[in-house]
Formats: structure tokens, sequence, C-alpha cells
């Protein structure tokens, strides 16, 4: 019974209440760093996510899935598809009109023989037109790799995204 009770409770901080919208764009990452030393590559990205709104202030965004276009040596394309891939925590800026301007923040770390710490900021805006919405940002990504054995390295690249945000109302 508890667990139905905390599900019905999640399931009304996604209703409309709430602001939950989907969001459907595209990703270019600039200057990624490659697997052979010195070498960085840039690509598109097809993504798509679902944002939940509890706050005025205050957002979460969780990346459903990912489509990297990711160019090869040869000349050709590698497609990489993510699941459930990242998640945000979004800080609105209040501001009247049509524009809502926010700071997208990311953190993600992982210790198993090593860590790897990645931290993702940058700035975005979000443009309502009544019964859907776009969204425009940019950030920059820090990625720092702590392998046991070995020295750490540390990397850097940016990236643009937009796209459009249909509001559910459930």
């Amino acid at each position: 019974m508890k667990k139905l009770f905390a599900i019905a409770i999640a399931a009304s901080m996604l209703s409309g209440l709430y602001g939950l919208s989907f969001g459907l764009g595209g990703r270019y990452t600039i200057s990624h760093p490659g697997a052979l030393p010195d070498s960085t590559f840039s690509y598109p990205s097809v993504v798509a996510d679902v944002m939940c709104k509890p706050l005025p202030i205050l957002g979460f965004r969780i990346g459903l899935v990912a489509l990297d276009l990711i160019p090869d040596e040869e000349g050709g394309t590698f497609y990489m598809f993510g699941t459930g891939v990242d998640a945000a925590v979004l800080i609105y800026i209040p501001m009247a009109g049509m524009v809502q301007p926010y700071i997208p923040f990311h953190v993600l770390y992982m210790g198993d023989g090593g860590s790897v710490l990645t931290l993702d900021g940058g700035i975005g805006a979000e443009f309502m037109f009544g019964g859907f919405g776009a969204y425009l940002e940019g950030g920059i990504n820090l990625k720092s790799t702590s392998p046991e054995v070995g020295d750490s390295v540390s990397d850097t690249w940016f990236h643009v995204q937009g796209g459009v945000r249909i509001p559910v109302n459930l």
C-alpha cells in the first residue's frame, strides 16, 4: 500500500499541475575529445527528453533518447544510440514575458577502479508560444578521469542545443 501511495504522489508531481513537458530537438557538440591523443571531433545529435517543473524557479530534465552522428577517421559516420542518457537541474531566472531564461546544471560521478567526474553547465532560454514552446541553450562540459594506474586526464568541450517543447496535461 505504501508503494502505491508513493507512486500516486510521484504521478501527481509529474501531472499538468507541475508542468510536465516533452522535448524534441537537436544538439551540436563542438570539439569533443577523440580516442586518439590530441584529436577532437564535432557532431550533431537528435535528442528527446521529459521535463518537470515543480517550482517556478526549478525544473528537472531527464534525457530519454539520444542519437549521435559521429564522424569516423575514414570519412564515414558512426551512429551511437542511447536511452536514459542524462539528467539536469534547471534554475529559472524569473522574468516577465514569453522568454524564460534558465541555467542548466548536470553532475555525474562514477567511481570503480578509478573515478570519472563530469560537470555540464550553461545558459538557455525557453520561448512560449501558447500550446507549445521552443528552447535554445549552450553549454560547456568538463570531464576529469582518474584511473587507478596512470595519469589523470581532463577534457573540455562545448554544445549548442535547441528544439520544441510540448506540454502534457495528465
